[in-house]
């Protein structure tokens, strides 16, 4: 029983997955061990309609990412299950180690019809949770 426990471990321990950040949007390099990927897929409601000017005629659906613990604005990719989903992500910081990802879909896209449809999004973020 050891052994196949011990077999176990060095099977888990060899499967880890290393992330090697090469740039961020700070320029600053941290530790390897302090990466992080954060991944999560959107529930399929919560679309509203945009109020920014330079966003109108969109729906958005913004994103908590604060639980991943980023000390610094991550990278950020998402793709939504049509190509109209996502047009547009914006990471945004609200105070300190707290982000939000706004997601945008394309012009014309209203957030009854997003919502209606139940449209989802898969997003991940890269980035560092320790200096």
């Amino acid at each position: 029983m050891l052994r196949y426990l011990v077999a176990v471990l060095l099977i888990c321990l060899a499967q880890q997955s290393q992330l090697k950040i090469i740039s961020m949007l700070d320029g600053e390099k941290r530790p390897e061990p302090c990466s992080l990927t954060c991944a999560g897929v959107t529930t399929g409601s919560g679309w509203r309609e945009s109020s920014q000017v330079w966003f109108n005629g969109r729906a958005l659906v913004h994103i908590d990412i604060s639980p991943c613990g980023f000390i610094s604005t991550p990278v950020v990719t998402a793709i939504g299950q049509l190509p109209a989903v996502v047009d547009f992500i914006n990471p945004i910081k609200i105070y300190e180690n707290v982000y939000m990802l706004d997601v945008y879909t394309k012009i014309g896209i209203t957030a009854d019809y997003a919502n209606e449809m139940e449209w989802i999004v898969h997003w991940s973020a890269f980035g560092y949770m320790c200096e």
